[in-house]
Order: structure tokens, then sequence, then C-alpha cells
């Protein structure tokens, strides 16, 4: 049985024939669902097929697995109405299926809600006896195991292994309308540790980038799992919430596990900007904190959401300051893109204020008006505040302040290495990793 997953890009990331691959390769990484999937059909003849770093393929499968964004929706349903034929059995997954089931089975023969390793098995029964359900349900994440050799496909990120140890939102309440995880994930799941511990032994990059929501929820279980693979020398990339900044005593531990790269959470920040960027204690106290990542030698990502109330020019101005005079090593702008189907989707619906077109939810373009800044205004103030944090000055500045506590290898890989491939990829006008 031959068993394709295709996994779609944005026009501007596309991989065209006979032209270099779009993009920074810090930011192609292979579909993490493709991966389980063919670890879980080893018996079967499974191929992937990346938009990112591979060309127009005519492929012909038997079952062919297509992961859905919400943004690519209807360039899906054009490409499976042209690509296969009616015979061809096609299976719909990821955000869109989930959060619009039953028009994504207008144009496959069956979707997945939630996760679709859980109802894998299912898929392939049903497909051998010739009866599938139009609609299959993953509510119970069972499978974490993963093929990890399309990671070494050339095109794909060469520095770093990505790992899942838990799926499941971990936002806080007032952010949760805005993750993928709270709608395809209903029941958070945790890997056994053991199992956890044996997959990034077996790891051959030194460098392990953990997509968990919020690695740090369980503190118990991350401890242990960082303690397990001390000998092992790993570099770790992770991301959670201002929990973290409770807990300073920590620091030093993760400094000594490996711990390179922190994101910290849209919520470190919170949705006040405007006000808060006034409160002298407010700018002290979030200074400090960073301050107590760079003493251990750890750099520090800062996830941000912008376009609410409030927002003007000279706020955008105020931000960039405050960003640099803060040390902030690495940001990750989104704008305000809540969930279909979310209480605050719901709100703006009602009140007339969000694009009723998904085709803009990559989280980058303004689908929410925001009092006193048109839309066209606030990406375009996205894009200078973004462009002047990655701009060669600010970078080299960031870098005078920062590479002494950071050390030399800790500021050539995971503080210059990092603020490059961002500012390459605006470069190249491929869009932004949220």
């Amino acid at each position: 049985m031959r068993v394709l997953f295709y996994n779609p890009a944005p026009t501007p990331r596309r991989c065209t024939p006979f032209e270099a691959l779009r993009g920074n390769p810090m930011f192609r990484r292979p579909n993490y669902d493709a991966m389980r999937l063919s670890y879980l059909c080893r018996n079967q003849d499974f191929v992937y097929v990346d938009e990112q770093i591979d060309a127009p393929s005519d492929i012909v499968p038997d079952i062919a697995v297509i992961n859905v964004p919400l943004n690519l929706a209807r360039y899906v349903e054009n490409m499976i109405a042209t690509k296969w034929d009616k015979e061809t059995v096609t299976v719909c997954c990821g955000e869109y299926p989930t959060v619009f089931p039953d028009h994504a089975r207008e144009f496959c023969t069956s979707t997945v809600v939630g996760d679709i390793a859980a109802v894998w098995h299912k898929i392939l029964s049903d497909f051998r006896h010739k009866r599938l359900a139009a609609v299959y349900t993953g509510d119970r994440v069972k499978h974490f195991r993963t093929d990890r050799s399309f990671e070494m496909r050339f095109g794909f990120n060469p520095f770093f292994s990505q790992l899942r140890t838990s799926y499941g939102c971990q936002c806080k309440s007032q952010q949760r309308d805005y993750c993928f995880e709270s709608i395809l994930y209903k029941n958070p799941a945790r890997w056994k540790i053991d199992r956890a511990a044996e997959s990034i032994a077996g790891m051959k990059r030194k460098a392990v980038f953990v997509l968990d929501d919020d690695f740090l929820s369980d503190l118990d279980y991350a401890m242990r799992l960082l303690d397990r693979c001390w000998r092992y020398k790993r570099n770790w990339i992770f991301q959670t919430t201002s929990d973290i900044c409770k807990n300073p005593g920590l620091l030093p531990q993760f400094r000594d596990h490996g711990v390179r790269v922190v994101y910290l959470k849209e919520d470190w920040l919170g949705n006040n900007l405007p006000r808060d960027l006034d409160s002298k204690s407010y700018v002290k106290e979030k200074s400090h904190q960073i301050g107590m990542f760079h003493n251990c030698r750890i750099t520090v990502g800062c996830k941000i959401r912008l376009g609410y109330e409030g927002e003007d020019e000279r706020f955008y101005q105020r931000l960039l300051k405050f960003l640099i005079n803060m040390r902030v090593d690495i940001i990750e702008l989104a704008v305000q893109t809540p969930l279909p189907g979310t209480r605050t989707h719901e709100d703006y619906l009602a009140k007339g204020r969000i694009q009723p077109d998904f085709s803009h939810y990559d989280l980058w373009v303004p689908v929410v008006d925001t009092p006193g800044l048109s839309s066209p205004a606030l990406y375009k103030t996205m894009e200078w505040l973004r462009d002047r944090f990655y701009s060669w000055d600010s970078i080299m500045l960031r870098n005078i302040i920062v590479s002494p506590k950071l050390g030399f290898y800790n500021t050539v890989f995971f503080y210059v290495l990092p603020n490059l491939s961002y500012r390459s990829n605006f470069l190249e006008k491929v869009g932004y990793p949220p």
C-alpha cells in the first residue's frame, strides 16, 4: 500500500523547479505528524511530499493524507480537485478539518477532527475493508514515536531535531482562544519519560527543539527529563509561560542541563502594552527577568501578540525602544487572530470587526479591526517593528550588550545565527514565522 503525506505551503514559501529554495532553512522543518505517521506505516510504502522543498509531484497513492492549515483550505480544495481523480482516497487533517469538518468533507473522502495519529490504524483498517467513514475523531493522543529520516532530507533545518513530549494547550485562560493546541488536542497527553529519553538518546543532532506548548507545564517531568538526558549533552530550545519567572532558582539548573534558548509566550508581556509601557515598575521588572536568563547564559525569545486597541505608530516606536533597552534577544510577532468557534472570535464576529475570509488567518495579516489603526497601517507598522528589530545596527548593538554574559558559543549559535535567520527570512519576502 502506498501512503502519501502531502504538506502544502503558502505561495511565498513554495518550492519552484530549477530555483533556489525559498526562506531561511532555520524555519524549514518537516511536518511532525508526517514523521509520526511514517513510524506507524513502517510496513507500508510511505511517501512524504513537502511543498517547501519538493517540486510538484505526479505520485498516485492509495491513500493521500493532506495537512490543511486554516489559511490554505481554499488552495488545498482546488489542489485535490486537479491533482487526483475521485478514485483516490484523500484524508484531510489539521487545523481546518478540525474546525470545519462538514465543509472539509465536501472536497475529500474523509476528514479527521483532532489528532490523526490517534485514529490512523482505524483509517487503514476501514480502507482495507472499503468502509471509510466521512469523519474520524482523534480526541486521545496515543502515539509519540517518530521516523526522523525526514529531518535529514536536503532543504530542512540541519541544526536541530524536533521533539514532542506533550500535546494540548497549556496557555493562560485569556490566551487559549488564540492557540491551535486547544482545538487540535482537547485532552492533553504526555509521553512516558523513559520513552522520551530513549528517543532523545537516538537523535543524531546535538540541539533539540521541543514543540510542546509549554515544556515546563509539568515542572517535575521537565526537570527529570533534563536530568535523565544530561549524559547526552544536548542543547535545548523550548517555550514556556511567564510562570518560569516565579522560579528563578531553576535557571542555574537549566544552564547546567544545556538549555540554550527559552521562548517566553505571549502572556509574559500581556495584552495591555500601550498602558504597561508607561509603568516604570513594569519595565524594571521585565528588564530584571531578562537579566536573570542572561546571567545563566540562556538566550531569551519573546512572543508578542499585537493588534489591540490603543496601538498607534507612536506605540510601536516606544515598543521597539523598550525591547532593545530590555535586551530581548529574539522576538516573534503575531497579529491578534482568534480562532473560529472561540468566544473571542464570536464576539468580534457579532460586532462585525473580524475578517470572515480564513485565507488571511496566517497570524501575520490583520483580521481584526483595530480602533484608530487601519489594517494596512497595522500591517505596515508591524513590518517596521520587525525590520528595525532585526536591522544590522540593532543586532550588533544587542550583541555587544549580551555577548559577555552569553559566552562565545551561545552568542554564535543561539544569538547571532537565529537573528540572522529571521533577518534573512523577511529580506527574502517569504513571510514571517510567528
